[in-house]
C-alpha cells in the first residue's frame, strides 16, 4: 500500500511539474508580449472585467479564454499519455476520448479557479506568489523554497488529474443541458405544418445530425462498389442498369437534398414530405414506378433512453433508397453480407435488399424485448425485497416504452403484410416467401410485447400492494406501541392529579408498586395481542 501511495505521489509530481513549467512559461511569454500583469488563473479574468482601460480589458479577457482552453488541452494530453512520463505504471484511469468545446471551457475555468486558490495558499505560506521566483530560489540552494516547489507540483498534479479525470461527467452534463435547450427551439411538430400546401417539405421532429451525408452500394453477381460516406450527393447518384443500387441518406431535415433525391428517383412530393415528417406512423404506398414505405427503428442511446428513429425506404426497378434520421443503425449486418457475398444477396434484386433491411429492423425488436425483459426481472426482485418510489418511476417508464413499441409494431405488421400481398412486379414471388417469414417474426414480437405489457401492468399492482403491506406493517407496529402505552399513561396520569389525599404517596413502596403495575399491564397487553394473532 505504501509503494502504491508513493508511486501515485511521484506520478502527480511529474505531471504537476511538467504542467507548471508549461503554465509558467506561457504566462511569462504572454506577460512580456502583452505588457500586462498576468497570472494564468481566473485572476486575469477578474482584472480584465475591473480594468478601466477597454483595450487592456479586452486583451486580459481574451487571454484568459485562450489560455484556459490551451491549458485544458495540455492537461488532457498529459493525463491521457501519462504512462510515457510517469515512473509508476501501476495506476490506471480512463480518460474521456472526446471533449466538447463547452466542456473545455468548464474544465479550464475550474482549473483556473483552483490554481488561483493554490497561488493564494502558496503566497500565505511562503510570502512569495510567483512560482518562477520559487524555482530560482530552489536552484540557488534555498531548500525551503525547493520543498514548496515540490509541494506545489504534487498539488498541481492532483488538480490536473482530478479535473481531467471527471471530463466524462462534465461532457454528459453539458450535452444534456444543450439538448434541453435545443429541444425547444429546434424541434417542430405536426401543428407547425397546419395551413401549408400538401407536399410542402417541412422537417417535423428534432434534428439529429449536424450535417447530412450519403453512402451508396452497387452490386450484382460479379461486381461490387461502395461509397462509404460523403457529403457530396453527386458522388452517389450514378445508377448502373442490371445491378442493385442502394443509396442511403443520413439526416432528413434538409429539404433541398430530399427534393433532389425525390426528383432523381421520381418520388411523389407527398412521399418526400412524409420522409421529413418523423411523427408519421409506419405506412406503405405501392405505385406504378416504385414502392414507398415508412418504418420505425427503435434503439437505446448511451443513457438507456429508447430512441425511435424514422426510416424511409423507396424500392424502384433498379434502386433502393433509404432515409435515416441519425448516424448508426442495425443495417451493418446487411452491408457486411453484401460485401462478403453471403447468402443470396448478390443473386437477388432490390426487393430482396428491402426484405433484408426490414428483417434487420424486426430482429432488432427482439433485442429491445430482451433488454426490457431483463429489466422486468430485476424489477420483480426489487418489488419483492424493497420497493422504493424510484421503482415506480421505472415501471411507468417501461409502460411508456411498451406503449410506444405497440404503436410501432402494429402498423409495421400491416406494411409487411401489404408487401407480401402486393401485386407489384417490383416484388417477386421468391421474395414474398421471405417477407412471410418476417411477418411471422412480427407476430411473435407482438405476442412478446403483449406478455411484457401484462407483466409490467401486474408489477404496478404488485408495487402498490407491497407499499400497502409495508404501510400496514408500520401502522401495526405503531398501533401496538400505542396500545401498550395507553394504560401505562393512564396509570401515570393519575399521579398528575391535584388531589390532596392519596394514601399510597405516603407509602415507601408506592413508587415501585406503580412501576410493577405498569409492567404487569404491559405483559398482559402483549400476551393478549399475541393470543389474538396480531403479533
Amino acid at each position: 500500500m505504501l509503494g502504491r501511495t508513493t508511486g501515485i505521489l511521484i506520478n502527480r509530481l511529474v505531471i504537476g511539474f511538467v504542467f507548471a513549467f508549461i503554465y509558467q512559461a506561457m504566462t511569462g511569454v504572454a506577460t512580456s508580449a502583452l505588457s500586462i500583469p498576468l497570472t494564468g488563473t481566473i485572476q486575469d479574468l477578474l482584472w480584465g472585467l475591473e480594468s478601466a482601460d477597454q483595450a487592456l480589458s479586452t486583451l486580459a479577457i481574451t487571454w484568459w479564454i485562450v489560455s484556459t482552453t490551451f491549458f485544458t488541452l495540455i492537461a488532457t494530453q498529459l493525463v491521457r499519455f501519462r504512462r510515457k512520463i510517469s515512473p509508476y505504471r501501476g495506476e490506471n484511469m480512463d480518460v474521456q476520448p472526446r471533449i466538447t468545446i463547452t466542456s473545455l471551457v468548464v474544465l479550464g475555468a475550474t482549473m483556473s479557479f483552483l490554481f488561483f486558490l493554490l497561488d493564494l495558499a502558496l503566497g500565505a505560506v511562503s510570502a512569495v506568489s510567483d512560482i518562477h521566483t520559487i524555482y530560482e530560489s530552489a536552484v540557488s540552494g534555498d531548500y525551503g523554497q525547493l520543498a514548496i516547489s515540490i509541494l506545489f507540483s504534487i498539488v498541481a498534479g492532483f488538480v490536473v488529474v482530478g479535473v481531467i479525470g471527471r471530463a466524462g461527467k462534465v461532457v454528459k452534463i453539458t450535452e444534456s443541458i444543450k439538448k434541453k435547450f435545443s429541444k425547444k427551439g429546434d424541434a417542430k411538430t405536426i401543428a407547425d405544418t397546419l395551413g401549408l400546401a400538401p407536399g410542402t417539405l417541412v422537417h417535423v421532429g428534432k434534428r439529429r445530425v449536424d450535417r447530412v451525408w450519403f453512402s451508396a452500394i452497387r452490386y450484382d453477381g460479379d461486381d461490387y462498389a461502395e461509397v462509404s460516406k460523403t457529403y457530396d450527393i453527386s458522388e452517389c447518384m450514378d445508377i448502373r442498369e442490371g445491378s442493385v443500387n442502394w443509396f442511403n441518406m443520413t439526416g432528413v431535415h434538409d429539404a433541398g437534398h430530399v427534393r433532389r433525391l425525390g426528383e432523381r428517383f421520381k418520388l411523389h412530393e407527398l412521399h418526400q414530405a412524409d420522409i421529413m415528417n418523423t411523427e408519421l406512423r409506419p405506412t406503405l404506398n405501392v405505385g406504378a414506378d416504385n414502392i414507398f414505405m415508412v418504418l420505425k427503428m427503435p434503439h437505446f442511446d448511451d443513457d438507456g433512453n429508447m430512441i425511435i428513429e424514422h426510416i424511409g425506404l423507396v424500392l424502384g426497378a433498379d434502386h433502393v433508397v433509404s432515409f435515416q434520421e441519425a448516424e448508426g443503425d442495425v443495417f451493418d449486418r446487411v452491408r457486411e453480407n453484401i460485401r462478403k457475398s453471403r447468402g443470396e444477396f448478390r443473386n437477388m434484386g432490390g426487393d430482396y435488399l428491402v426484405y433484408a433491411l426490414i428483417d434487420a429492423i424486426v430482429d432488432n425488436f427482439f433485442v429491445i424485448m430482451e433488454r426490457v425483459g431483463n429489466q422486468t426481472e430485476e424489477l420483480e426482485k426489487q418489488l419483492m425485497s424493497d420497493p422504493k418510489p424510484e421503482t415506480l418511476q421505472v415501471i411507468y417508464g417501461l409502460k411508456r416504452q411498451m406503449m410506444t413499441l405497440r404503436k410501432i409494431i402494429w402498423p409495421m405488421r400491416e406494411v409487411i403484410n401489404g408487401l407480401e400481398r402486393s401485386d407489384s412486379p417490383l416484388i417477386r414471388d421468391a421474395t414474398k416467401r421471405y417477407l412471410r417469414d418476417v411477418y411471422n417474426h412480427t407476430i411473435q414480437t407482438m405476442d412478446t410485447l403483449e406478455s411484457l405489457r401484462e407483466m409490467i401492468g401486474g408489477m404496478l399492482d404488485t408495487y402498490l400492494s407491497s407499499v400497502s403491506n409495508k404501510m400496514n406493517e408500520v401502522m401495526k407496529t405503531l398501533t401496538i406501541i400505542a396500545s401498550i402505552f395507553i394504560p401505562i399513561t393512564f396509570v401515570a396520569s393519575i399521579y398528575g392529579t391535584n388531589f390532596a389525599h392519596m394514601p399510597e404517596l405516603e407509602w415507601e413502596g408506592g413508587y415501585f408498586a406503580m412501576l410493577g403495575t405498569m409492567g404487569a399491564i404491559s405483559c398482559v397487553m402483549l400476551a393478549w395481542l399475541r393470543r389474538k394473532a396480531w403479533l
